[in-house]
């Protein structure tokens, strides 16, 4: 019961944001303008949700009265199974993640509790390469028990991801319990470039050349700045002429559909994407089904994405992913791409299971009448063979807890997943099911950073292309 009561406060905290409905910064798309004029903040949630929301026919038909608190009224719309769509008061800082750039320590963080405890701790999955945090020695697989000297609570916990970060005290496992340290790491927060490529290498195994790659957001950059940087290190494994390839995607909680597109263009095989087969297909609610349908010619690239001839395809056959629950959205959506045309094997645990994407919206006046920000989820994606509502996530073929008490350095072999891999590589034979149940807590995922991630999952079109594609 503690799990389940601190995920569901965790949803209730989810930060706020504001935004009206923008297309794909690389795309000449032009969305209708929803509620610009509205008189208040409830009021303009409703024209925007009742436009745009999936399940917009089961909003209330009239429109709010008076100046009721925007967050409550927004979460009283959602749907029953609706733990995606998301609100916020802070719509810049939404907009510098989607650039890739955002006031923080650089490091990403996931939750847990031990069983028959209420005593919440972190511990950092990653830090970026160059930021404050990584400066200042901390590294994957520490534990975080207090923020800015008081006791990480569900109150604070979001104080990692903020400006207002200054210190954190350590922890240290025994293999029974966690203590405190006097190991406090003083942390300057920052701009910070958030590169999604954390780690890439190609490693030689008995015959193989195996590329293994760290992916944790799908965002693009400015100028494609972090799109560029996932070509390259596919261009590099190319050029070494991998045969194999794993990718890490256990931290990944989505992005953009636009980014994940491209992955997916390069990962499957060269005959799948040269006939530019279906990627997914998109349902809408009613309203964006016929706007979209009225495009003139360009409609049918609303409703599915095909894979895109480009020179970084590495032309597999198969493929090794490794998953957590914190893997979502996009990274699903590759995966769940891919599968209809080449084999997929899962490593790990399941995935978050949301197939759904939502649109970033906002205020465009200049200057905005507020800073409120909403993302309705607007739409559902299905593979090219249909299969889609995986609310349980997508299931691994082998199933391997993460336990990052015992974190290993990415690349490291003795990391149990990687490890997995590398032997299903070797074609050593190893049983489906669970083989690896020892994790002594329980994981509490980051819903805040889901739903955020949730919030740029944009148009699924691949309209223009950087000139290197």
């Amino acid at each position: 019961m503690l799990f389940v009561s601190i995920l569901m406060l965790i949803v209730s905290i989810s930060c706020s944001t504001d935004q009206d409905i923008i297309p794909d910064s690389n795309q000449n798309i032009t969305l209708p303008k929803i509620g610009d004029d509205a008189e208040s903040i409830p009021q303009w949630i409703y024209e925007e949700m009742s436009f745009f929301y999936y399940w917009n026919e089961e909003l209330p038909e009239s429109e709010p009265i008076g100046d009721e608190d925007p967050r409550n009224y927004f979460y009283s719309l959602l749907n029953s199974n609706d733990y995606f769509s998301f609100i916020t008061d802070d719509a810049e800082s939404i907009k510098e993640e989607n650039s890739g750039t955002i006031m923080a320590g650089g490091f990403s963080t996931t939750f847990g509790v031990f069983t028959n405890s209420d005593n919440l701790f972190a511990i950092v999955q990653y830090v970026y390469s160059g930021s404050p945090a990584d400066k200042a020695g901390l590294k994957r697989g520490d534990i975080i028990l207090q923020v800015n000297g008081d006791d990480l609570n569900l109150s604070n916990l979001y104080q990692l991801d903020s400006d207002d970060l200054s210190s954190v005290t350590l922890g240290e496992y025994n293999g029974s319990s966690i203590s405190m340290t006097d190991d406090i790491i003083t942390l300057s927060t920052g701009s910070i470039e958030l590169n999604p490529v954390i780690h890439y290498e190609v490693k030689e195994i008995d015959d193989f050349k195996v590329g293994y790659l760290v992916y944790v957001d799908f965002i693009l950059g400015d100028d494609d700045k972090w799109l560029n940087s996932l070509l390259d290190a596919l261009d590099y494994m190319k050029s070494e002429g991998i045969s194999e390839f794993v990718l890490d995607l256990r931290y990944n909680p989505g992005g953009r559909v636009k980014a994940a597109e491209y992955l997916a263009s390069a990962l499957a095989p060269a005959s799948v994407v040269a006939n530019e087969e279906v990627l997914a297909t998109y349902e809408y609610n009613d309203n964006l089904q016929e706007f979209f349908s009225s495009r003139n010619g360009m409609e049918a690239s609303y409703f599915e994405s095909r894979f895109t001839p480009n020179e970084h395809n590495l032309n597999l056959d198969e493929i090794y992913i490794l998953t957590t629950g914190n893997t979502a959205s996009a990274s699903e959506l590759v995966i769940n791409s891919l599968k209809p045309y080449m084999k997929v094997t899962m490593i790990g645990e399941p995935t978050f299971g949301k197939f759904y994407g939502a649109y970033l919206l906002y205020d465009e006046n200049d200057p905005p009448k507020h800073d409120w920000a909403i993302t309705p989820v607007a739409f559902k994606y299905a593979n090219a063979s249909g299969e889609t509502d995986f609310i349980n996530g997508l299931i691994p073929d082998i199933y391997l807890e993460d336990n990052l008490l015992e974190a290993r350095a990415f690349g490291d072999e003795s990391d149990p997943m990687l490890s997995a891999a590398i032997n299903l590589i070797k074609g050593e034979v190893i049983s489906n099911g669970r083989i690896s149940s020892d994790r002594p807590y329980e994981p509490v995922y980051d819903l805040q950073k889901i739903n955020r991630k949730n919030a740029l999952f944009f148009l699924p079109r691949l309209d223009q292309v950087p000139d290197n594609w």
